[in-house]
C-alpha cells in the first residue's frame, strides 16, 4: 500500500470505499428486517453478526487508506470527506424514525465528487504527452502564450 503509486493508491481507496458503503447498506437492510427496539437490542441479535463483521472489517480498511487519501486531499486542495465518513455509527435510528441511510447522499456525493477529482489530479502523463497549463512553470507558460 505505502509503496503504490498515487493512481493505484486510488484505484484501492475507490474498491475500499465500495465495499464500506455497501456493507452499510447491507447492515442496514438487515437491521430493518430484524428490528425490535433502538439502539442495543436489534445491534445484539446473532442475525446481524455476519453484517456487522463485514461492516468492521470494511471500515477499518478504509480506516488505514484514510490518512494518506487525507493527505492527497490536502496536496491538491481538496476537500476532505473522509472524517464524517468513518464517524458513521449504525442502528442509532429506528427504521420508522428516519428512513435515509447512516452515509446520507450528500456525504456519498462528496466522496465521490473528490474520488473524482482526486483520479484526475493523480493522472499520470506519459512523456509524450504536454503536460497541463497548472504543472507547467509560470515561465514555461508565459513563453507558450506569446508564441
Amino acid at each position: 500500500m505505502s509503496n503504490s503509486t498515487d493512481r493505484e493508491f486510488i484505484g484501492e481507496l475507490k474498491e475500499a470505499v465500495a465495499q464500506f458503503l455497501s456493507a452499510v447498506d447491507a447492515w442496514e437492510a438487515a437491521y430493518q428486517e430484524y428490528y425490535r427496539m433502538p439502539d442495543t437490542a436489534a445491534a445484539a441479535r446473532p442475525e446481524l453478526d455476519e453484517h456487522q463483521r463485514a461492516y468492521t472489517a470494511a471500515r477499518k480498511r478504509l480506516a488505514d487508506l484514510v490518512p494518506r487519501a487525507r493527505g492527497l486531499c490536502f496536496r491538491h486542495g481538496l476537500r476532505d470527506p473522509w472524517t464524517s465518513l468513518l464517524r458513521t455509527s449504525l442502528g442509532q435510528h429506528a427504521p420508522q424514525n428516519r428512513t435515509d441511510s447512516a452515509v446520507s447522499a450528500s456525504e456519498r456525493q462528496l466522496v465521490h465528487e473528490c474520488l473524482i477529482l482526486l483520479t484526475e489530479a493523480c493522472t499520470e502523463f506519459a512523456e509524450g504527452d504536454p503536460a497541463p497549463a497548472e504543472r507547467r512553470s509560470w515561465v514555461r507558460r508565459v513563453l507558450d502564450w506569446f508564441i
